[in-house]
């Protein structure tokens, strides 16, 4: 019954909330972030971060799904805010977390 649900919720329900994810964040998140250049900064540093720690999440915790939804869901929030991939900055990010480890 368990594995029912879940594939049910795999298969219908996280592809739903991951379109209308995209549709709110393009829709009022997106201009209230480029009205400014400091939310726009902000939001991509906070993306960068986002998207390192889910990629981590991925490596860490190869066998759940719970992690593959999580970094679908942040990488679709960042195509529809519209904000830059820069890997200077990741690259950055990586060298910091190592610095502290």
């Amino acid at each position: 019954m368990n594995a029912l649900i879940e594939k049910l919720v795999e298969l219908g329900g996280i592809p739903i909330i991951l379109l209308i994810l995209g549709y709110l964040a393009g829709r009022y998140l997106k201009p209230w972030v480029h009205s400014s250049q400091q939310r726009l900064a902000r939001a991509q540093e906070i993306a960068l971060i986002a998207d390192k720690i889910t990629d981590e999440m991925l490596l860490l915790f190869p066998q759940q799904k719970w992690d593959n939804w999580l970094d679908k869901a942040v990488d679709k929030l960042i195509k529809a805010c519209d904000l830059k991939d820069a890997d200077i900055a990741k690259r950055e990010i990586a060298a910091q977390i190592a610095k502290k480890m």
